[in-house]
């Protein structure tokens, strides 16, 4: 799945803020939350890391909605569009796009967080159809059908536990972890498919970027899965608190350090697919937004994600090479109408 479009220069730095969210997705839903009750003497620390994941938030949110409202404006000029897309995922990212902005100021109710979640699968389901019928815009697609999807079964897991605890119901909570599991195998697919356009169609490429991101991820995943246990040291103890709040509940039925070890990988795929900068193009800042959204949609950061990808996603549709001049041997018809010039 290559693709040779890249970045076109704007006032928003798409891969830089692709960078900072990743950041900020560790520190700010991770690493914060994890710290307090951690150790005695720490409440310098925990004061600490509560403002630089409240400022790392706000700057990456102020970024992202910026970035959104650019390229719903770039994409409503888009030619090729479909009438679809236009219809479904520009009203379903202006509304993600509000809420976001609302969320500044009080936390969200909990039925806004599922509208919020819907409008933005639809979004991301409405930029994957129209990303699939490109041969330069599949790998995009495919992620983003796998990130809308995994979002959906996550969303779905969520309200078959409030069913099962509201009525007692153990067959709504059996359900709930089968769809939890359902969502974490999107989820690997959606990593695999970014590993695969990483490596550009070469095997050894692709081999080294899944061992960049897979090696590292087992073995944070065996390390924080007994962090929990007796007598466990406290940097385990904290990465097993990061991971756990990175983690989305339900869990599925798997074990806790491979669980551990999905949720850090797509992280360190996010952060590999704008590792380096030559290299940068638009469809790997749509693969990163994909994956660091993390099957969260009703949260606000990750449901904004959703939505760059799904923005930033149709605009490779139009060819890079729109403006280029035709090859010397072949001359426009208002080139053939010229008269002939003097020599």
């Amino acid at each position: 799945m290559p693709s040779t479009d890249r970045e076109a220069p704007s006032g928003i730095s798409l891969p830089l803020l692709t960078r900072v969210a990743v950041l900020a997705t560790l520190i700010g839903r991770g690493v914060a939350p994890a710290i307090p009750g951690l150790a005695v003497g720490i409440a310098p620390f925990i004061v600490l890391s509560g403002r630089i994941a409240a400022f790392l938030s706000q700057i990456v949110a102020a970024g992202g909605v910026a970035a959104a409202v650019r390229l719903a404006g770039n994409a409503l000029r888009l030619p090729r569009l479909d009438l679809g897309y236009r219809l479904v995922a520009l009203p379903a990212s202006a509304i993600v796009v509000a809420l976001v902005i609302a969320a500044w100021a009080h936390p969200l109710e909990p039925e806004l967080c599922r509208m919020m979640a819907l409008a933005a699968i639809l979004a991301s389901l409405s930029a994957a159809v129209a990303s699939f019928r490109n041969l330069v815009t599949r790998a995009s697609g495919l992620v983003l059908a796998c990130a809308s999807a995994s979002g959906l079964s996550h969303l779905l897991a969520r309200e078959l536990v409030s069913r099962a605890a509201e009525r007692l119901d153990s067959g709504s909570l059996h359900w709930a972890v089968a769809v939890a599991t359902v969502a974490t195998l999107l989820d690997l697919a959606a990593l695999g498919f970014a590993l695969t356009y990483f490596g550009q169609g070469e095997r050894r490429k692709s081999a080294i970027g899944a061992a960049i991101v897979l090696v590292p991820a087992l073995a944070i995943g065996f390390f924080a899965a007994h962090g929990t246990a007796p007598g466990a040291g406290l940097t385990r103890v904290l990465v097993e608190r990061v991971l756990a709040q990175l983690s989305r509940a339900p869990a599925a039925a798997l074990p806790v350090a491979l669980r551990f070890a999905i949720t850090s990988a797509l992280l360190l795929g996010a952060a590999l697919c704008v590792s380096k900068p030559a290299e940068l193009r638009k469809t790997n800042v749509v693969l990163a937004l994909s994956l660091l959204s993390l099957g969260a949609p009703d949260m606000p950061l990750p449901a904004l994600w959703l939505v760059v990808a799904s923005l930033l996603a149709p605009e490779q549709i139009e060819p890079a090479t729109t403006n280029a001049r035709p090859p010397a041997n072949e001359r426009t018809e208002e080139e053939r109408s010229l008269p002939p010039t003097a020599s």
